[in-house]
């Protein structure tokens, strides 16, 4: 049997683990939580893959 604590250590994990790579790639931190606590060492992997989003993009629109 599955040991319940095992499960929520397991979510809880990876949904941090994947909330600390998003912020620092400049995504969006809530939701990559809750991907990595639901598919785990798939999300890391999604996540991994994707590339930063530069901060100098929001202040592109304002320097025209």
């Amino acid at each position: 049997m599955i040991n319940p604590l095992l499960v929520i250590l397991y979510f809880l994990f990876f949904g941090f683990l994947c909330a600390f790579i998003a912020e620092r790639k400049g995504l969006d931190s809530h939701n990559w939580f809750w991907l990595g606590g639901l598919l785990g060492i798939l999300s890391v992997i999604i996540l991994l893959i994707q590339p930063s989003i530069p901060e100098d993009k929001s202040h592109a629109s304002d320097s025209t």
